[in-house]
């Protein structure tokens, strides 16, 4: 059942983000049909200039017109999902650089600007494709420029013969370079929110690690984290002889406390004590929750007879804790035992040692701490 709503959920996320994807398309369909759009208008304008036959500005409104509604048609019905790319970044780019580049062959009086805008092709290429796609494209461009620059000689110019086309010209050029800034500014908010992006996936995925070595109540190691800290601590011990011990501490009559009190109050027990033991550890040692009330404490580089003071400095404070804020009347106490490492020895000894050490404190009254060696 866990499994099928796990499913479920990734396939209604995964629709989400498809949605949300195809929209931005669309958008961006219809900005290019207005940056189309604009250029038609221009030509319209070199035409009413005299400067360009007619039938330019209406070739190449035709073929944008087909261009772009071609590529709202394939996004709106979702045909695009099905290329390897779905922005169809590459087919749009070349075509839109044959389009600038058969204009120019009509037109080759206007050859300038209409090559100009070939840079607000290639900056929107740049938001999407990969290297190898750019380096196909550019190479691609660069051929058919060669072949174009070839067949029209010196036809290619720049109008400039009059006071109006000047003024086209400028306000032309003016108008590829602000493209340009505008595809920049998106390439930059792309990024910015890529940025974004990873920084919430690297905390989700600290969050989880934090969830997978981390006690759901009490914050501090589980019993997993824990054992791998252990056979850490036994690798390095082999390796270089350092010593290290382990101490298993019982909150003592713990079920009283949630029979008595609640669950809720012997909750907040757990959480106070997970508290003062992160309170008195080292960088070198490591606190975690065992099971249930019980929790264990691995003291690095410390032989038995130091891991003692330590553990009962521990045990004293739990003691000496004000319990009232919790609950009215509650007192509550720790066992311990401890254990050092010894050479050749596996984990499951060394805890073993260190358990028959906390069974010692629990019949010998509780509220102590007693080592196995």
């Amino acid at each position: 059942m866990q499994q099928a709503e796990e499913k479920l959920e990734k396939a209604i996320r995964a629709a989400h983000t498809r949605r949300r994807d195809q929209k931005l398309r669309l958008r961006w369909a219809a900005a290019t049909l207005g940056s189309y759009a604009v250029d038609t208008l221009f030509l319209g304008l070199f035409a009413a200039a005299g400067t360009i036959p007619g039938q330019v500005p209406l070739a190449y409104g035709v073929a944008a017109a087909a261009i772009c509604g071609t590529t709202l048609a394939i996004t709106a019905s979702g045909l695009n999902l099905r290329a390897r790319d779905p922005s169809l970044t590459v087919p749009l780019m070349a075509v839109a650089v044959l389009l600038q580049l058969a204009t120019v062959r009509m037109a080759p009086q206007i050859a300038f600007p209409f090559l100009a805008n070939l840079f607000t092709v290639f900056a929107f290429g740049m938001i999407w494709m990969s290297l190898r796609q750019s380096i196909v494209v550019w190479t691609l461009g660069a051929l058919a420029m060669g072949v174009l620059f070839y067949a029209v000689g010196e036809r290619l110019s720049l109008p400039a013969a009059s006071a109006g086309e000047r003024v086209l010209v400028w306000l032309y050029f003016s108008l590829v370079l602000g493209r340009c800034l505008l595809l920049s500014v998106q390439a930059d908010a792309l990024r910015r929110r890529l940025a974004e992006g990873r920084a919430k996936l690297a905390e989700s995925l600290e969050q989880m690690q934090q969830l997978a070595s981390h006690d759901d109540l009490t914050r501090t190691l589980n019993r997993r984290s824990l054992m791998a800290r252990l056979e850490q601590e036994r690798s390095r011990a082999e390796r270089g002889r350092d010593a290290f011990s382990v101490a298993l501490l019982d909150l003592d009559h713990f079920k009283a406390v949630n029979d008595t009190h609640g669950h809720a109050v012997g909750d907040e027990v757990l959480k106070a004590f997970a508290r003062a033991g992160h309170g008195s550890l080292r960088d070198s040692d490591a606190f975690g929750r065992y099971g249930g009330e019980e929790f264990m404490l691995i003291l690095g580089g410390t032989p038995p007879g130091a891991a003692l003071p330590a553990v009962e400095r521990m045990r004293v404070g739990f003691a000496a804790t004000d319990w009232d804020a919790i609950a009215p009347g509650l007192r509550v106490t720790v066992s311990a035992g401890v254990a050092g490492y010894r050479a050749g020895e596996t984990i499951s000894q060394l805890l073993h040692r260190a358990d028959e050490a906390l069974y010692e404190a629990k019949h010998a009254g509780r509220n102590r701490v007693v080592t196995k060696e």
